[in-house]
């Protein structure tokens, strides 16, 4: 019997997620207005959007995950990207004005936003919505029952957790989406083999976030007690990387992979 909250009527889960997710907005907020310095300010913010997003996750369907779960029950690269890069930006948006705030600062939301982030955020988030476009490319043709079989065997899903979309690889349950789908092909002939292009793309955003995160650490670190009036640049060679990585990486994602198909039902039962 699925546990029920008294209060609401949802499943517990949900409720203590979305309390939880209140608690972590409001600790993003304390922590760019209590922390010791504003380097600690943006850490605590950056840490608490995280939680935020892992809570609200638990609240929908009950995994922290749930965020960089696509309609196809799979974890998502793109998804994780658009989400990576919002979480970062916004914490040091949050963090720098909440410091300006309580150091008295006359226009406290006066902080630049270098163009070449923009264009890397942009890049971002347009590669999220051409994704669910391009794959919708594959829904209308055959899959093959015995590649969907093969592949579901190899990734650990049994043959009635299976949802298959066209040519494309899905599961019934959010709870069986794994992190590695993130690296793997989209298809059923290729779901259970690693996709270069998807692992060029997850490097390159560890990579690119990673360095930019050391560069908001510093530009805090240095801002003193009224905080920083501009986030630091990204190199002008950034966005253009950024943008033939992501434009390779769709062309890849469109184009058709494996034999052709055969034809079988939408779901495997």
């Amino acid at each position: 019997m699925e546990l029920k909250s008294v209060l609401t009527g949802r499943p517990a889960t949900g409720t203590l997620g979305s309390l939880a997710a209140l608690g972590c907005l409001a600790a993003s907020f304390g922590a760019g207005l209590l922390a010791p310095s504003p380097a600690w300010g943006w850490a605590g913010a950056f840490a608490s959007l995280i939680l935020f997003c892992a809570a609200v996750g638990v609240a929908i369907n009950g995994r922290p995950a749930s965020l960089l779960i696509d309609e196809r029950n799979r974890v998502s690269l793109s998804r994780f990207q658009a989400s990576a890069w919002t979480v970062l930006v916004l914490s040091a948006l949050l963090a720098a004005a909440l410091t300006r705030v309580r150091a008295g600062a006359a226009d406290p939301l006066a902080i630049a936003v270098p163009g070449d982030l923009l264009a890397a955020m942009g890049i971002s988030a347009a590669s999220f919505v051409s994704s669910p476009m391009l794959l919708s490319l594959k829904r209308a043709g055959p899959a093959s029952l015995d590649a969907a079989l093969q592949t579901a065997a190899r990734l650990g899903d049994r043959p009635g957790d299976l949802a298959l979309q066209g040519r494309l690889y899905g599961r019934c349950d959010p709870a069986r989406a794994q992190w590695l789908d993130m690296l793997s092909g989209e298809e059923t002939c290729n779901a259970a083999e690693p996709d270069l292009g998807k692992i060029q793309q997850f490097l390159m955003t560890v990579v690119v976030l990673g360095l930019y995160g050391v560069a908001l650490w510093r530009a805090f670190s240095a801002a003193g007690a009224d905080g920083p009036n501009a986030l630091p640049d990204l190199s002008p060679n950034m966005p253009w990387l950024i943008g033939l990585s992501h434009a390779g990486y769709l062309v890849y994602k469109a184009a058709r992979q494996g034999p052709p198909s055969v034809a079988t039902t939408d779901a495997v039962g």
